[in-house]
């Protein structure tokens, strides 16, 4: 294994442990048999680290989903709801860690542990994005279109925090969450928006009796 691997493997393990990331460096290399020098060599701080974590899981799944020959000609919504629908279900292996270090900071964080997230769901979503407006699915305006990355990211972040938070078996509501929210935001980046909000509002404000 390598040395990145290995420090971020025992950095998880930590953090599952003592629900918190070590107090020093020279503390938790010790357990590693090797010296501060090697640790620094490969990160500058315990942040990284973690973000380190957070962008190699997004970018695990991202590979997987894409991988398969289904994927050509899937279209750009059929490739968000497939790469949420897959992290959701890989996160399981990883959802006391999620509840522990991105559950408690909110969608909106910019949070520096967390930014492995960010930068793996944008550079996944790149070209799905340009996917989108060569087929027509998402629909250029101007220096707006710019900001599309950022809506998908604050969307993808708002999916993670309401599939914590979900209690239903199955985590049947985030599935239901995904499909409604997806269809939302196509459609306003798209040409329609009115149907799918208020199909959105109406699952996300009625609770089932």
């Amino acid at each position: 294994m390598e040395l990145r691997d290995q420090i971020m493997g025992a950095y998880a393990d930590h953090l599952r442990e003592h629900g918190a990331p070590p107090a020093t460096v020279f503390k938790f290399v010790q357990g590693l048999s090797i010296d501060e020098r090697s640790f620094f060599s490969e990160f500058p701080n315990f942040d990284a680290v973690e973000s380190a974590l957070w962008k190699g899981m997004v970018q695990r799944v991202a590979q997987a989903v894409s991988g398969g020959d289904e994927w050509i000609g899937f279209s750009a919504r059929q490739r968000v709801l497939t790469f949420l629908f897959a992290f959701c279900e890989e996160s399981l292996a990883w959802r006391s860690l999620l509840l522990l270090r991105v559950g408690k900071c909110g969608p909106l964080s910019r949070a520096a542990h967390v930014k492995g997230l960010e930068t793996g769901f944008k550079e996944f979503m790149g070209p799905v994005i340009e996917h989108g407006m060569a087929s027509g699915e998402i629909v250029g305006r101007g220096p707006l279109t710019n900001t599309y990355p950022e809506v998908f990211y604050l969307h993808f972040r708002a999916v993670i925090d309401f599939h914590l938070k979900d209690d239903s078996a199955g985590y049947e509501r985030t599935d239901a969450l995904i499909e409604k929210s997806v269809a939302l935001a196509f459609d306003l980046l798209g040409k329609q928006a009115v149907d799918s909000a208020f199909d959105l509002a109406k699952f996300v404000f009625v609770r089932p009796t």
